[in-house]
């Protein structure tokens, strides 16, 4: 093999080496009018996702779901009306055909029932004071479902390595959410009591109550 054949095959293998390991890398979203919003998050091959989650979380996911967040009792009508206009006007899905809405919402109500005799702990809490429960708040330490990862639209499946990669951030996101927001509150005598929560939710093609994710959470008094 000649020199200029030699020096060929060793550009190509030092491509394809550095493509292994790169890190993924998107552009900065912007919204209609063109303005910045926040930098898509990618992974590199192998990632950590709970560093990557610990490295977004302040800066990215809760700045997110405080700006995006509309009133429980404001989304429970507006979804029970047309949830595709209820999405369009307050919610997100990913571009994925057939993807359920999601939506950013801060719930304030009086809780009705509490199960907290399992890791997967939950509450009823009615908002509209009607003595119905509009939420099922979760409670951990295990957190059902991928409302918190669907939710925010600057993290998206192209930008990670696979579907087991992308399946460990919502596990990551929503560890990070029980140690934030509820891994310090009581567990007893909750009924009768006030709660103030932020938090995500997803609709599929379910009614009330619906189950909550929460970011942030504070428990007042009966």
């Amino acid at each position: 093999m000649d020199r200029g054949a030699v020096l060929s095959l060793f550009l190509v293998l030092a491509a394809v080496t550095s493509l292994g390991g790169c890190k993924l890398e998107k552009h900065v979203a912007t919204n209609d009018g063109g303005d910045q919003i926040q930098q898509v998050v990618s992974s590199s091959p192998g990632g950590d996702m709970d560093a990557l989650v610990t490295e977004i979380w302040a800066k990215q996911v809760l700045p997110h779901l405080q700006h995006t967040a509309t009133d429980m009792a404001v989304l429970g009508d507006a979804i029970a009306a047309d949830v595709d206009s209820a999405g369009e006007a307050h919610g997100y899905r990913p571009s994925s055909e057939g993807s359920p809405w999601n939506f950013a919402a801060r719930v304030q109500g009086t809780i009705l029932a509490a199960r907290t005799d399992t890791r997967a702990a939950t509450a009823d809490v009615d908002v509209t004071a009607d003595g119905k429960a509009d939420v099922i708040l979760q409670l951990g330490p295990v957190i059902r479902g991928t409302a918190l990862r669907d939710l925010l639209p600057f993290v998206d499946f192209s930008s990670f390595t696979d579907q087991i990669e992308f399946a460990q951030l919502s596990r990551s996101l929503n560890t990070r959410a029980y140690e934030s927001a509820l891994k310090d509150l009581p567990r007893d005598d909750l009924v009768g009591k006030t709660v103030d929560v932020l938090g995500a939710f997803t609709v599929r093609g379910d009614g009330p109550p619906y189950l909550i994710t929460p970011v942030t959470t504070k428990i007042g008094g009966s």
